[in-house]
C-alpha cells in the first residue's frame, strides 16, 4: 500500500468494505446523489439475529490495497455496487459486459455485487433479478435504501459462512499460510512440515478468524481469537502478524469501551431504518462515564479477562506499532495505527502521550509522495494536534501544508488555498486580525513568528491577485507590530519625503532657546534637509523637544508633464541654449524603460551645432503596455464607488487635510542629456541635464469577462469578450474581420469573434538540456506566454479610436493577459482529430452532403492521434435520425436507411502521430434530410481523457430523387 487512509479509526475494523463506482458515462452530480443515499445505510440489523453489520463505503479504492485483505479483513472489498445509465435495449449488452468487467477487478475478495441501472425501460427492465435493479430515472428510485439493506444481508450470510468455515477448520496440520503481498517471495522453498511453520500458519489463521468475528459483531469470540493469535505468533517471532493481532485486540477493546466511536462527533453510529432503537446495546452493554470510559467492566466479559483496559489499549498499540516499524513495506499500516491510537488518547484526554504517537507518525517514511499527498498529510497532522489541544503545533503543520500548496515543483501554485490555510493558523499563534484585540503594553504569543505569518499573508494575498487585501494586511502589521519591527523591514526611497524626529534633552535648571539647529550639526552630501525656522523653548517641565524635519533625498527629478495615455502618445521637449555664447553641438540620451520611451536622434543631430539664440526640438514617443483584464465584479465595484483610492496629505495651518483621487498606474523615467560646446568641449568638459517624465496611464477599455462557445465546426469556436469603456468619451473598437463596436462612456458590450482553434502542440519546445535546468514554474509561464502570443498573432490587436475630435490618439488592446487557462483549453485543437467524409467529401461546418436515393453512400471516419500517448481501442456506432426542427427527433429509420455491412466501426490502438481509417456504406431508400449521430465507446480500462477529445463533427446528408432515364 502506498496511500494511507488518514480517516481510519479503531471501529473501522468492525466494518465490511463496499465499493460504489460508476459504470460507463454517469453524470457526476447524479452519481454522488445516489452514493449519498447508499452511504446512509451504514449499519443494518440482521433479521433473526441480534447482531449488527457495519458498512464502510468508498467510491474510489486502489486495487493494491485490496491485496492486504487477508492481513486485515476490513481492507478487503467484499461488496460492489455499480451505478450506470442505459437508454435502449441495444446498449444493454455492452452495459452488462462492463459490469462484469468491473467485478473482475475485485473478484478475488468479492462476496456479492449489485448493478443499479437508470433510464432503461421495457422487457429487460421488467425482469426480476437479484443482482440488478432497474429504475426509470434518477428521480424515481424510492427503494434504493431498501435494496442496499437486502444487499448487506446477503454479504452477512457469506461472511457468517466464512467465519464458521475458518473457526471449525478440520484440515488439521494443512492450514494455509496467509501472506501480505511482499511476503510471498520470502516463503518460497520453506519447509512446510516444520513445527515452526505450522505454528505460523495457525497463529495467522487465528488472527484472521478474529477479524471475521469482529466484522460479524461477535465481540467476545473476536477477543478470544486475538488472544490465542498473540500467543501463537509471539512464540514464532512473526512480528508483522503479531502487530496485526495486537491491533485487532486493541480495536475490539476500543469498540467495547467507546461504543460512540473515536472518530469525532460526526462518527457516532445511528441505527438504520430497519433497526430497533436499542439494538446497538444488546451486544455491548455498560454505562458510560463523562469521559466515555466504562464505569464498571468487572461484570462484563468475565471480569475483563479478555478485554483490555483503557491503559492496556495504549500499551498494546505501542507494541504493535514497534513491530510494524521493523518492515519498511508496512509504513502505511504503521501510520494508520498511530492515527487510531491518537483518536483513542484524545477521548481519554491523554494529550501528552497522543503527541508522542503523532511525533512518531511525522517520521514514518512512505516513499515518494505527490504534492497533493504531502498537503493532505500535513493537514491531517494539524487536525489531530488540534484534537488533542496542541494548538500551536497544529498551526505549525497547517502552515507547512500552506507552504506545500505553493511549492516550486507545483506547475500551478495554489495561492488561494495557501492563503486560506494561513488564515486558519492565526488562532494557534494567538493572533487576531482585529486591532481591538491588541492593547498597549501587553502582547500574547511570539511576536517574531506572528510577524513572519503576517508577511506570508501579505505575500500570498498579493500573489493570488488581491492587492487591496495585501495592503490591508500590511497596514495591520504596521499598526499592531510596530514596536517589534527593526529599523532595517524600513528603507528610504530616493525622492520620497520622509520625517526625522530629534529628541532634545535639557539638563539645565532654566529654559533654553533652540533655533534652526539642523544646519549646525547635520551635514551630508547625500541628504538635503529643510528645518523649521521657528524658535523652540525647552522648559524645565518639558525636558524634551521633538523637532520634525522633512528630509529630501538628493536627485529628486522635476516633473515635466503628465498625461493620460491609452496606449501610444508622445511629448515634445524644447532644448534651449542657456547662454548666448554657448554653441550646443552634441546631445546624447540614455534609454531607461526599454520600449516605454522611444526617440530618433538623427533629425535633432542634423541641426547641431546650435548658433546663439537658436533652439532644436526632440520628439519623445511614449508607448506603454497594459493589462486590459478586469474581474467580473469590476462593473459592480465601479458603480458602488469602491475604486482603489490614493491618499494625499496637505498641510493647512496646524492640521493635515486628506484628499483622495483615483489611483492609476504610474510610469516614471529620467532623461539624461549631456551637452558641450565651445572652449569647454576642447578642454573635455560637458554639462548634464536630467529631466523627469511622469505619466499616469489609464486603460481605455477593460475586458471584464472572456468565455468561449462551440462553433458549427469542431475546428473553430466563438471567442466572447465583454468590453467595458471606462473613459468619458465614445470609443470605437474594431477587431480582425469583425464589425466595429461603438462603446459609449461607461458602457459594456459583448463582442463575438469566430476563430480557428490553435494547435499548441506545434509550438517550439525547449531542448532537454535547457528544460532540465529551468524552474517548472518558469517553464509553465513561458508556455502560457507562447500560447498567448500565438493567439494574438491570429487575432491581431483590437484597434481603439476615440470618437471625440480633440483626442487624436489611436491605441491597440491585446487579449493576451485575459486568456485564462479555461479559455485556452477551449481554444486548443483536440489532440484527437476526427474527419468524417461522405462520398469522399469532408462534412464539417454546416456542409450538406448530397446523394441519390438507392445509391450506395460511402462513409469514412478518420482518426488522427496528435497526442503524446496511444489511444484505443475504440468502437464507433453510426445512428441515423431525422430532426423535425420542433424538438422531436426520429430514430426509428429501419425502413428508411439501411447499412451495407455493419453500422459499428472498431478502431484498434492508434499510436502518436498515426491515423486510423474506418470505411462503411449506407443506402437511403427515401428522399429527405438525414443526420448521422456517431457515438463512441471506449473499450480501454481506466480512461481519463477529456470528452472534448471525442467530439465528432455533425453529418448532414440530403437524399434526392434519382432522375428518370429518357424513354423510361
Amino acid at each position: 500500500m502506498s496511500v494511507p487512509d488518514y480517516m481510519q479509526c479503531a471501529e473501522d475494523h468492525q466494518t465490511v468494505l463496499v465499493v460504489v463506482q460508476p459504470v460507463g458515462i454517469v453524470p457526476e452530480d447524479q452519481f454522488f446523489r445516489i452514493y449519498k443515499r447508499i452511504a446512509s445505510v451504514s449499519q443494518v440489523n440482521i433479521r433473526d439475529s441480534q447482531r449488527l453489520l457495519y458498512i464502510r463505503y468508498r467510491h474510489h479504492y486502489l486495487p493494491e490495497n485490496n491485496e492486504w485483505g487477508d492481513f486485515q479483513t476490513h481492507r478487503k472489498v467484499v461488496g460492489l455496487i455499480a451505478i450506470t445509465t442505459c437508454s435502449s435495449a441495444k446498449e444493454w449488452p455492452q452495459t452488462a459486459e462492463r459490469f462484469h468487467g468491473q467485478k473482475e477487478v475485485y473478484s478475488s475478495t468479492l462476496y456479492d455485487s449489485r448493478l443499479l441501472v437508470f433510464g432503461l425501460q421495457g422487457e429487460i427492465a421488467e425482469q426480476q433479478r437479484t443482482d440488478m435493479a432497474f429504475y426509470p430515472s434518477f428521480e424515481n428510485c424510492s427503494d434504493v435504501e431498501k435494496r442496499v439493506e437486502d444487499f448487506v444481508e446477503s454479504i452477512f450470510i457469506v461472511l457468517e459462512s466464512k467465519r464458521l468455515d475458518r473457526a471449525t477448520d478440520k484440515s488439521g496440520d494443512k492450514i494455509p499460510l496467509l501472506c501480505v503481498p511482499f511476503e510471498k517471495k520470502d516463503f518460497v522453498g520453506l519447509d512446510t512440515d516444520s513445527r515452526h511453520y505450522k505454528k505460523r500458519c495457525q497463529g495467522r489463521m487465528r488472527k484472521h478468524v478474529g477479524d471475521l468475528c469482529l466484522q460479524a459483531s461477535m465481540l467476545q469470540d473476536a477477543l478470544v481469537h486475538y488472544h490465542m493469535a498473540v500467543e501463537l505468533l509471539r512464540g514464532v517471532n512473526d512480528f508483522l502478524w503479531l502487530g496485526a493481532a495486537l491491533e485487532g485486540l486493541c480495536s475490539a477493546s476500543v469498540i467495547f469501551h467507546y461504543p460512540g466511536g473515536t472518530a469525532g462527533k460526526m462518527a457516532g453510529r445511528k441505527p438504520s431504518v430497519s433497526q430497533p432503537a436499542d439494538a446497538g446495546k444488546r451486544h455491548r452493554p455498560g454505562a458510560l462515564t463523562a469521559n466515555g470510559i466504562s464505569a464498571d467492566t468487572s461484570t462484563e466479559i468475565g471480569r475483563a479477562k479478555n478485554c483490555l483496559s483503557p491503559e492496556d489499549i495504549i500499551e498494546k498499540y505501542k507494541e504493535a506499532i514497534s513491530y510494524y516499524g521493523k518492515y519498511k513495506n508496512a509504513g502505511v499500516i504503521e501510520l494508520e495505527a498511530c492515527v487510531k491510537a491518537v483518536r483513542v488518547l484524545a477521548i481519554q484526554k491523554r494529550a501528552r502521550e497522543a503527541s508522542e504517537f503523532l511525533q512518531n507518525a511525522v517520521y514514518i517514511n512512505l516513499g515518494q509522495l505527490s504534492e497533493e499527498e504531502k498537503i493532505q498529510r500535513y493537514s491531517i497532522l494539524s487536525e489531530l494536534y488540534e484534537l488533542i489541544g496542541f494548538h500551536r503545533k497544529s498551526a505549525f503543520f497547517k502552515r507547512v501544508a500552506a507552504m506545500q500548496c505553493v511549492a516550486p515543483t507545483i506547475p500551478e501554485p495554489g495561492w488561494r488555498a495557501c492563503y486560506k490555510l494561513l488564515l486558519e493558523t492565526l488562532p494557534g499563534y494567538s493572533l487576531s486580525l482585529d486591532p481591538k484585540d491588541f492593547s498597549k503594553g501587553t502582547h500574547r504569543g511570539w511576536a517574531a513568528v506572528q510577524m513572519r505569518l503576517l508577511h506570508e499573508l501579505v505575500y500570498a494575498s498579493r500573489r493570488m491577485g488581491n492587492p487591496g487585501l495585501s495592503v490591508r494586511h500590511l497596514s495591520f502589521l504596521l499598526q499592531t507590530m510596530l514596536d517589534f519591527l527593526s529599523d532595517q523591514d524600513f528603507q528610504w526611497v530616493q525622492g520620497d519625503v520622509c520625517e526625522v524626529q530629534l529628541m532634545v534633552y535639557n539638563p539645565m535648571p532654566y529654559e533654553l532657546r533652540v533655533e534652526n539647529m539642523v544646519g549646525e550639526f547635520i551635514t551630508t552630501k547625500l541628504l538635503s534637509f529643510s528645518s523649521h525656522p521657528q524658535c523652540h523653548f525647552v522648559s524645565l517641565v518639558q525636558k524634551y523637544l521633538h523637532l520634525q524635519i522633512l528630509k529630501h533625498l538628493f536627485g529628486k527629478s522635476c516633473c515635466l508633464s503628465s498625461q493620460q495615455v491609452p496606449s501610444r502618445s508622445f511629448f515634445k521637449f524644447n532644448l534651449f541654449v542657456f547662454k548666448i555664447s554657448l554653441c550646443l553641438w552634441f546631445v546624447s540620451a540614455e534609454k531607461v524603460f526599454g520600449e516605454f520611451l522611444n526617440w530618433e536622434l538623427e533629425e535633432t543631430l542634423s541641426h547641431l551645432p546650435l548658433k546663439p539664440g537658436q533652439a532644436v526640438t526632440l520628439t519623445i514617443n511614449i508607448k506603454v503596455k497594459l493589462d486590459f483584464s478586469g474581474q467580473e465584479n469590476l462593473l459592480q465595484d465601479l458603480n458602488d464607488g469602491e475604486w482603489t483610492q490614493k491618499f494625499t496629505f496637505e498641510p493647512q495651518g496646524n492640521r493635515m487635510s486628506v484628499s483622495t483621487c483615483q489611483c492609476k498606474p504610474i510610469l516614471e523615467a529620467v532623461l539624461n542629456f549631456k551637452y558641450s560646446g565651445g572652449a569647454g568641449k576642447v578642454e573635455g568638459y560637458y554639462r548634464e541635464l536630467s529631466l523627469g517624465v511622469h505619466v499616469d496611464v489609464e486603460p481605455s477599455v477593460f475586458f471584464t469577462r472572456v468565455s468561449t462557445l462551440p462553433a458549427t465546426s469542431t475546428r473553430q469556436c466563438h471567442l466572447l469578450l465583454d468590453i467595458f469603456n471606462p473613459t468619458e468619451h465614445e470609443l470605437t473598437v474594431s477587431a480582425k474581420n469583425n464589425q466595429e463596436l461603438v462603446l459609449h462612456a461607461s458602457e459594456c458590450q459583448r463582442m463575438a469573434i469566430q476563430v480557428d482553434k490553435f494547435d499548441f502542440e506545434s509550438l517550439p519546445q525547449l531542448d532537454q538540456e535547457t528544460a532540465r535546468f529551468t524552474n517548472p514554474k518558469q517553464l509553465e509561464e513561458e508556455r502560457h506566454h507562447a500560447q498567448g502570443c500565438q493567439i494574438n498573432s491570429k487575432l491581431e490587436n483590437f484597434v481603439l479610436n476615440p470618437s471625440h475630435p480633440s483626442l487624436r490618439r489611436r491605441g491597440e488592446a491585446s487579449v493576451e493577459g485575459v486568456l485564462n487557462q479555461l479559455v485556452l483549453e477551449h481554444l486548443q485543437l483536440a489532440p484527437l482529430q476526427w474527419d468524417v467524409l461522405v462520398n469522399g467529401k469532408p462534412c464539417d461546418c454546416d456542409v450538406i452532403a448530397d446523394c441519390k436515393v438507392g445509391d450506395a453512400v460511402t462513409l469514412e471516419v478518420k482518426l488522427t492521434n496528435r497526442s503524446k500517448n496511444s489511444v484505443g481501442p475504440l468502437a464507433l456506432t453510426v445512428v441515423p435520425y431525422q430532426d423535425y426542427q420542433n424538438g422531436v427527433q426520429n430514430y426509428d429509420l429501419e425502413d428508411t436507411v439501411t447499412f451495407i455491412g455493419s453500422n459499428t466501426f472498431y478502431i484498434d490502438t492508434v499510436k502518436p502521430k498515426e491515423s486510423s481509417l474506418c470505411v462503411g456504406a449506407l443506402l437511403f431508400l427515401y428522399t429527405g434530410d438525414f443526420y448521422l449521430n456517431i457515438k463512441f465507446q471506449d473499450d480501454s480500462a481506466g480512461r481519463e481523457l477529456p470528452l472534448a477529445w471525442f467530439t465528432l463533427p455533425s453529418v448532414h446528408v440530403r437524399a434526392l430523387d434519382t432522375p428518370l432515364q429518357a424513354g423510361a
